[in-house]
């Protein structure tokens, strides 16, 4: 049984790369690439650091593509933390304006401390991705 769910998922994965390939998913990623350098200079620091950036967003295409759940939920909050990061206002609370509230009404004491515990752990992590985006695309992180 083992094989077989093996076997699914590679030919997944391989549909997913041909559909890449014919799509011209390579050729923009190197245009992208290079009009990044352009805009960094073509220092190896920057080069590598553009070089990582593409690797993290291929895997999370990837997962994307193959329709993961956690996937799927991390770039919906990704979205929101990119609107709170965009806007003109001071957020004093933005792990409270990127709070479930149904989710969060129906859990016990113990899993609503470990759920926010959770949500600023990732509201870190997508906060870091968004400025190394920005800083990347030569925008002004703040």
């Amino acid at each position: 049984m083992a094989i077989n769910t093996n076997l699914s998922e590679l030919k997944k994965r391989a549909l997913l790369a041909k559909q890449r390939m014919r799509m011209g998913y390579w050729q923009a990623m190197q245009a992208q690439k290079s009009q990044r350098i352009i805009e960094c200079g073509e220092d190896f620091t920057s080069v590598t650091h553009i070089t990582r950036l593409q690797r993290e967003q291929i895997s999370r295409d990837d997962s994307l593509a193959m329709g993961l759940k956690q996937a799927v939920s991390d770039e919906i909050l990704y979205k929101k933390v990119c609107t709170l990061l965009d806007s003109d206002e001071v957020i004093t609370n933005p792990i409270g304006a990127l709070v479930d509230s149904e989710l969060y009404e129906k859990l016990d004491e113990g899993n609503r401390q470990k759920y926010i515990l959770d949500l600023s752990k990732k509201y870190r992590e997508l906060k870091a991705r968004y400025q190394s985006e920005k800083a990347v695309m030569g925008f002004a992180v703040r």
